[in-house]
């Protein structure tokens, strides 16, 4: 607590109610004036929590900030995660009811309900305390141990979970569960998001957002990436590769 060493603290009774009189020595009035408050403060102080259902939380502040330090024990019962300038305004959990950490990062906007999830994000995104799972029948490694067993299910064949077709006659199967949606959707309609050509008159849609763009750069010269010719004195330009590659073959003898 560097940040707080110049800053007096105070012990807040626990089971006190006096969050807001001047000078009280009240949660809030510490807090609005940059204090520390330390010991065993209920929710009910900052958010009118009954005490009866209340959490033991330990809180910090200095002038701009108020952070909450909560004991893993508490952290199904609901606690304050951050607060923001000094006024104790905080996020107890979300509505849905659970509990939100931050990453912490400059910069990064994570967030997650899980300790697990936020230590594999920090592994993953900030190589921070990374613990490699390595493959034991390659050298492929991974930071995240799921990364590590959709590896060996995909290139070794080991603990697969086969995602079956359900329609009739099919006997597609998939590793992962979004082959057999792609399956579904480009072999039997199923769940399609058609992409549809905005241009006046045309009726085209296709299933791939790729194949839409394609459609527009080729029919209505929407986005056109043009391949040159490289040979000296040709001015030849085609919409696909392969045009171009057919023309330096006829034309230029080029294979």
């Amino acid at each position: 607590m560097s940040g707080n060493d110049s800053v007096s603290s105070r012990q807040l009774a626990p089971g006190s109610n006096d969050v807001s009189s001047p000078g009280g020595g009240g949660a809030m009035d510490i807090l609005n004036n940059g204090g520390v408050v330390s010991g065993v403060v209920y929710q009910k102080l900052l958010f009118g929590t009954d005490e009866a259902n209340a959490t033991p939380i330990t809180v910090y502040g200095d002038e701009s900030t108020v952070a909450i330090d909560i004991a893993e024990d508490d952290l199904d019962d609901g606690s304050v995660i951050f607060a923001g300038g000094g006024a104790a305004r905080g996020l107890v959990r979300d509505k849905w009811g659970k509990i939100i950490r931050t990453c912490g990062i400059a910069g990064c906007q994570y967030k997650t309900s899980g300790t697990t999830a936020m230590k594999q994000h920090k592994a993953a995104k900030h190589g921070i305390d990374v613990v490699w799972f390595s493959c034991d029948g390659c050298e492929y490694k991974a930071k995240i141990g799921r990364s590590l067993k959709i590896h060996k299910a995909n290139v070794h064949n080991i603990d697969v979970r086969w995602h079956h077709c359900d329609q009739d006659g099919c006997d597609y199967k998939a590793k992962q569960a979004v082959n057999l949606k792609r399956h579904k959707q480009h072999v039997h309609d199923i769940d399609v998001r058609w992409h549809r050509c905005d241009q006046d008159s045309c009726d085209y849609k296709a299933k791939h957002g790729g194949d839409l763009k394609r459609h527009k750069a080729h029919v209505h010269d929407i986005d056109v990436r043009f391949h040159h010719c490289p040979e000296d004195g040709c001015e030849y330009k085609a919409k696909k590769a392969g045009d171009l590659k057919r023309h330096k073959r006829d034309v230029h003898n080029i294979y």
